[in-house]
């Protein structure tokens, strides 16, 4: 059986956005958080993998949200080390308030990365094996999210251009995953925000982003309640994602 890392924690107040709710980039950043405590604590962390350049890189999303939680709430976090191959790992977090009731869950898929290279390497078993997650030839996919409708008949398309900055690399010297949250959303009116909520948020990331980069982040509402989001240097894109709301 996989070995299930669990944490207490409450929503401090810089946890979230105006809305005082746990943000969504604030969202993956406490999910990762939990899998570095827990590789770390197992001695397989961030600190050994990168003594041999090697760093775990996330493949895709799919966070379901219930209920996002509110500034000063207590909350458990769990993840769970499920299930491996030999290129990819499938890993789940869940995110439960005071009364154990489910508030968010999200699946994800990771893979590893030669840092030198910048290549995809196969796994390293001395870094697979202690999490006991179930070993199997071929992992269920994880939805990818629909694309951009380019077409005469397609709806607009809201485009914010950004920059990344120093202060969104991460150990892996790329854009930090929580940060493409953050740029997805750019695009979109703040009186949306306030008054709708994620319900489903589905993403793939394609190609890294790197300190200095300009990419567009382009967003497509494809009815009041869903919308296509691309974050693109110039032809090659980098991450797409597909949202739910209420």
């Amino acid at each position: 059986m996989s070995k299930i890392y669990s944490e207490d924690l409450y929503i401090k107040d810089f946890y979230c956005d105006r809305t005082a709710k746990l943000s969504i980039p604030m969202i993956a950043e406490l999910a990762i958080a939990s899998s570095i405590q827990q590789t770390a604590e197992m001695g397989i962390g961030m600190k050994e993998l990168h003594a041999i350049d090697r760093g775990w890189v996330l493949l895709q999303y799919d966070i379901q949200i219930n209920r996002r939680p509110d500034s000063g709430e207590k909350i458990r976090l769990t993840t769970d080390p499920k299930k491996r191959n030999q290129f990819f790992a499938l890993r789940v977090f869940d995110f439960y308030d005071a009364d154990g009731n489910l508030l968010i869950h999200i699946d994800s898929l990771w893979a590893m990365i030669n840092l030198k290279r910048r290549r995809l390497v196969s796994l390293l078993n001395e870094f697979v094996d202690p999490l006991n997650g179930q070993s199997v030839e071929h992992l269920e996919k994880l939805p990818s999210p629909n694309l951009l409708d380019r077409t005469f008949t397609g709806s607009a398309i809201a485009v914010e251009e950004v920059k990344s900055t120093y202060f969104d690399i991460d150990t892996n010297q790329h854009v930090n995953n929580s940060n493409y949250l953050k740029y997805f959303l750019l695009p979109i009116k703040e009186d949306f925000l306030l008054h709708h909520e994620a319900k489903r948020i589905i993403v793939k990331y394609t190609r890294e982003i790197l300190e200095g980069q300009t990419v567009a982040s382009k967003t497509q509402f494809v009815n009041p309640l869903a919308s296509i989001h691309e974050i693109s240097d110039d032809s090659v894109i980098n991450a797409t994602a597909e949202i739910e709301w209420r």
